[in-house]
């Protein structure tokens, strides 16, 4: 049996240790239009409402986009500025919260630098990460900064932690994989350490090495039609669509990640909304991730339906492909 993360969580703190503390708050407010992508401002908002309630006072940490990918001098800081993810934070909250200005302006975060690091944490007492999407990164805000802070796992960090421990450690059978889109490649990590746990693998993807060893596992079930035009496989076909929904109605637990075609355009979306719809069905425990899978559950407006939906695909990837109970995670082994 897998072991279990062993850390400190938030939830587990009581209200005289935190109260009159400033607690530096790593949230993930990597958002271009919180209009249409609000998932990660709604993680954030239990963690900030939880530390106001005990009357501790939340200092968020986040980043923005990938500023230093242009030229330094000529940045601009309207593209960047967390100012109004913040507000919108505040707004929720019904309270002003303080906030650094996005760490990657400074090219020490992303180095994980440990005189960066330690300038962080000078501003607080307690160190809270509940960024589970940049937990695959050993950023200073998300590593190094545990030196020197005591550091806890944040409520929407342990949350997914927990779903995820359910798809590892002993999940309910049969255990379904559906695996999409276009980065399959980053997927591979998954299904090697999930050869052994899944039942099935449901392959949706149309870029795929079928030399690859690993997908001759019999438990691998590749397409057997697909829909698109010239000569491009843009969505799974109706065989393989009644094929994948009927071992999706036997699962017990279902891990999704990636749509099952080009979902943006309608023409193609009928692949990825059966699947969604079988899962649904099902009634098995469900875990979800990936921003276009993410995207395409928003379009349907049936996030709801599912038990977890992750906010952090590369994350999320990594925690089930890697070595219990981190997943190889700096941020999680930093916690731990």
């Amino acid at each position: 049996m897998s072991q279990k993360l062993i850390m400190q969580f938030l939830s587990q703190i009581k209200k005289e240790d935190l109260a009159g503390k400033t607690c530096l708050l790593r949230v993930n407010l990597d958002i271009k239009n919180p209009e249409k992508d609000s998932s990660r401002l709604e993680a954030a908002i239990p963690t900030v409402k939880f530390l106001l309630e005990n009357g501790a006072k939340p200092l968020i940490l986040s980043h923005r986009g990938r500023p230093q990918a242009e030229n330094s001098n000529q940045i601009d800081l309207s593209k960047f500025t967390l100012e109004p993810l913040v507000k919108i934070l505040s707004e929720r909250v019904g309270q002003k919260i303080d906030y650094l200005e996005n760490l990657r302006l400074d090219p020490r975060e992303q180095e994980n630098d440990e005189t960066f690091a330690k300038e962080l944490a000078s501003k607080g007492d307690i160190y809270i990460n509940d960024d589970f999407a940049t937990s695959c990164r050993a950023n200073a805000s998300v590593s190094a900064i545990t030196k020197f802070l005591p550091s806890y796992a944040g409520l929407w960090l342990e949350k997914e932690i927990k779903n995820l421990e359910k798809a590892i450690i002993n999940p309910q059978k049969p255990l379904v994989v559906i695996i999409g889109g276009v980065k399959f490649d980053d997927k591979l990590g998954m299904v090697k350490n999930f050869q052994d746990k899944a039942d099935f693998f449901l392959v949706g993807s149309a870029y795929v090495d079928l030399q690859d060893d690993l997908l001759k596992n019999p438990k691998v079930i590749m397409p057997t039609d697909w829909t698109g035009e010239s000569n491009l496989k843009l969505d799974i076909g109706p065989k393989t669509i009644e094929q994948f929904c009927k071992i999706i109605s036997t699962a017990k637990t279902v891990i999704w990640n990636g749509p099952l075609g080009m979902f943006e355009d309608l023409k193609y979306l009928e692949g990825s909304k059966k699947i969604a719809e079988a899962i649904i069905s099902s009634g098995a425990f469900s875990i979800i991730g990936g921003g276009d899978t993410d995207q395409l559950l928003n379009q349907l407006k049936i996030k709801d339906k599912f038990s977890f939906v992750s906010t952090g695909g590369a994350s999320m990837l990594a925690f089930l492909a890697g070595d219990p109970p981190t997943g190889g995670l700096p941020g999680l082994e930093a916690l731990g």
